[in-house]
């Protein structure tokens, strides 16, 4: 079973059921899998064939699925990155998969003319019609409209293997230079199975989609749904965090998936405490540690919603953990256990099995690891060790099998004779009433090699008073791991999926340039 089978399956076996909802319309399996067809079709009459790579820049829409689905469908390797003007990882994905065709909307087009540089790869441009979009360009260029309509609806049947590769995700590595993960179908269809296996996704169920799906993450809501039947409600607007709470409504969703700085904003600056969801059956967490602050607030806020912590990697094909709500309470701070068809290990620094309690780097094994990273043939033999994929996670385990995180390797501190966990200071920072979010990183020092700096950001109609928060650390932490410094921002980095980005803040503290992130 291919990863685009998930699309045509359901497809025959319920074709009028909704498949996605987005902000301007709704398309049922059957007319969606016809629309996957023809831009399959129209991809191989341009010249694409099987093993080629497209990359696929689009907002999260109806036609960002449909062009996934056909990329794959016309035996090609899908390469999403984010869509338009600010989208900094197109100009290295670009030059690094060497595409034969490109999807993207008008706004992206300045930036990938600029890369492409009078190549002769196929553009698809989305509205290109209306905006005039594709001048810029010096190779063939195509609007997706038009070639959707013009092309056959029928199943290409192009013949793959699931040991073929479907994707390659691009992640920033600790360089902060993205690389290109390579997911096979086998790959995705293992994980997906999985998903669904401990989520209990049915067809009944109705995805709330506010993750891009060009993060990994966000990519696992369209799989795992479409493997089972159920729906998307894809929508774009989380800047208003309300409105979308309303399409959550509206649209009877039962499931969200979120960052831990989702769960903040719905937390600290929507109306959700003044609403009901009652066909809300879960929400799903994963891109980092949720604080336990945060966590210990949902539950109060939202009983009926129970919160599945999740973990994982791009290189996992997007899981590889997670810890059932009834957990939540009992083992805090902890991750889970492996999912249905994934081994874990803890694995000391001398390659030997860690004892419960010690710490040791995650290492994972199962079918749905990672192929390796896209022309990088060192890195990737690199993060492979006699267990199997080195996450670069380090975590204990307790009798019982269940991990806890303690920090990412380039996450610790070295505070004199200390190794410290960021982690473990932003626990402390997040129990702080006045506190929305916090990060800390490392800053040099002449004396102890490294001390901690947090950035915090308020919440509403509150306001931060850094000596304050370093006296409530100081009764909290030994005093190694007080911050010798907080710095109050308006908001704090974040990655393309919406996660804070450190090397952002690393840089601003080598720099000394912080100040351009401060509060006035």
């Amino acid at each position: 079973m291919l990863v685009h089978h998930f699309l045509s399956r359901s497809a025959t076996e319920a074709p009028n059921t909704t498949a996605v909802i987005d902000q301007t319309a709704t398309i049922t399996y059957g007319a969606l899998n016809g629309r996957a067809n023809r831009i399959a079709h129209a991809l191989m009459q341009h010249g694409v064939s099987g093993g080629d790579r497209v990359v696929l820049a689009l907002e999260n829409s109806i036609d960002w699925v449909a062009c996934y689905f056909g990329i794959l469908k016309a035996g090609a390797v899908v390469v999403p990155v984010a869509a338009g003007s600010r989208s900094d990882r197109l100009p290295h994905v670009v030059r690094d998969c060497s595409p034969s065709a490109c999807v993207v909307d008008a706004a992206t087009v300045p930036g990938l003319a600029a890369v492409l540089a009078g190549s002769p790869v196929t553009t698809f441009v989305r509205e290109a019609g209306s905006r005039g979009a594709g001048s810029e360009l010096h190779g063939p260029v195509a609007a997706l409209q038009e070639v959707i309509q013009a092309s056959s609806d029928l199943d290409p049947a192009v013949p793959r293997l699931d040991r073929d590769l479907a994707a390659i995700i691009y992640t920033s590595g600790s360089t902060g230079t993205p690389r290109g993960v390579m997911l096979s179908h086998l790959n995705i269809r293992s994980n997906t199975e999985s998903i669904v296996e401990y989520l209990r996704i049915s067809a009944a169920d109705r995805m709330m989609v506010v993750l891009p799906f060009h993060y990994v993450y966000g990519l696992s809501l369209l799989h795992t749904h479409f493997y089972a039947g159920g729906s998307l409600v894809v929508d774009n607007r989380f800047a208003f965090p309300t409105v979308v709470l309303q399409a959550m409504q509206v649209h009877a969703v039962t499931g969200f998936a979120g960052v831990p700085s989702s769960f903040a904003i719905l937390l600290h600056r929507s109306a959700m405490k003044r609403m009901t969801f009652p066909e809300l059956r879960y929400v799903t967490q994963a891109g980092g540690a949720m604080p336990q602050a945060l966590i210990r607030e949902w539950q109060r806020v939202m009983p009926d919603a129970p919160l599945i912590v999740m973990y994982g990697a791009t290189e996992a094909s997007a899981r590889l953990a997670y810890l059932e709500p009834a957990e939540l309470s009992g083992r805090p701070g902890s991750i889970g256990r492996a999912i249905p068809n994934v081994e874990i290990h803890v694995v000391r620094e001398d390659g030997e099995l860690a004892q419960p309690g010690e710490v040791g780097e995650l290492v994972a094994r199962g079918p749905n690891i990672m192929i390796g990273y896209w022309n990088r043939p060192e890195e990737s033999r690199a993060a492979f060790c006699p267990w199997g994929y080195r996450t670069g996670d380090l975590a204990t385990q307790d009798g019982d099998g269940f991990l806890y995180l303690v920090g990412r390797k380039q996450d610790m501190l070295k505070v004199g004779a200390h190794r410290v966990g960021a982690a473990e200071i932003e626990e402390v920072l997040h129990e702080h009433p006045a506190v929305h979010q916090a990060a800390v990183v490392a800053m040099p020092d002449e004396i102890l090699g490294e001390v901690p700096v947090a950035f915090t950001t308020p919440r509403e109609n509150n306001t931060i008073q850094p000596e304050d928060l370093i006296l409530f650390c100081r009764q909290r932490l030994p005093e190694y791991k007080v911050p010798t410094r907080i710095v109050v921002v308006d908001d704090l980095p974040r990655t393309e999926a919406g996660k804070i980005d450190k090397n952002v803040l690393r840089r601003a503290v080598a720099d000394a340039s912080e100040p351009r992130l401060a509060r006035s």
